[in-house]
């Protein structure tokens, strides 16, 4: 009953997927609506350059558009179509929020959908999250940027299925990022989640990137968390000191360091 129970409070095609396909462990994660305006499918694309409604607060700087990438990460100034998945700190000229950068493929199956909220019950759901992640704020949410990966294939294997979110929040002069994860196809491909800014003054790994814990049914990005709900990692983006902050409180950095042989070996499309 538990497992319905998930299921049916999260209705959408994942929980059809999971019911139909009589998954034993129904995790669908904490998802903010799966719908939208769907970008094309194209290998390495990325959506059209997309007005936000409002301007979005990132690390001292204003943006007033964005990029959903297929690749699985959110930029700014331009459009994005890095497959390859950089460590972060990049120290680069790019400010990036990446929830599962990897080699995804739309074409097969899987959409990916953007949309934004002014006004409604999304913007009701992301007051009551941040003012459970951060108390003290008196927050109200007055923009919702939701961007999701659903159920897209990883490269080139048409017929997996992975599941992920950014919601970028903001209200006031204060800006959040969501990053939210359903279910999570096992791969061999290198994966990143965090974000980073321009010479990374800020930024944040995920715990599992560029390790066998980022995929598969044991995923450290959907069974763990930094706001205790599993699948959900809350980051307050409007200002912050060296690496992340949350609750006004300074976060560890999480370097991921690899060998020379597992650089040499970081996946490459033939």
């Amino acid at each position: 009953m538990n497992v319905l129970y998930l299921c049916f409070q999260n209705i959408n095609h994942i929980g059809l997927f999971c019911l139909f396909h009589g998954l034993p462990n129904c995790f669908l994660g904490p998802l903010y609506p799966t719908s939208g305006t769907a970008s094309s499918a194209i290998d390495d694309g990325s959506s059209p350059k997309i007005t936000l409604l409002r301007p979005f607060f990132y690390f001292g700087r204003t943006y007033n558009s964005i990029y959903v990438n297929h690749n699985g990460h959110l930029t700014f100034d331009a459009p994005w179509y890095s497959y390859v998945p950089q460590l972060i700190p990049m120290h680069g000229l790019r400010d990036i929020i990446a929830p599962f950068w990897t080699d995804l493929d739309n074409r097969g199956n899987g959409q990916i959908y953007y949309n934004q909220y002014t006004s409604g019950s999304v913007l009701q759901q992301a007051t009551r999250d941040i003012n459970q992640y951060f108390p003290g704020l008196n927050f109200n949410a007055n923009w919702v940027f939701v961007a999701t990966w659903f159920e897209v294939a990883y490269y080139p294997t048409s017929g997996t299925r992975t599941t992920v979110q950014a919601v970028l929040i903001s209200g006031g002069q204060y800006s959040f990022v969501l990053m939210n994860y359903g279910i999570i196809a096992s791969t061999t491909l290198r994966i990143q989640a965090g974000y980073d800014t321009i010479g990374s003054t800020h930024y944040y790994v995920l715990p599992g990137s560029f390790t066998s814990a980022a995929s598969g049914s044991n995923s450290n990005f959907r069974l763990s968390s930094n706001v205790n709900e599993p699948g959900r990692w809350a980051f307050r983006t409007d200002h912050g000191s060296t690496g992340c902050t949350f609750n006004d409180l300074q976060a560890s950095f999480l370097p991921v360091l690899l060998s020379d042989s597992a650089k040499r070996n970081l996946h490459h499309k033939r």
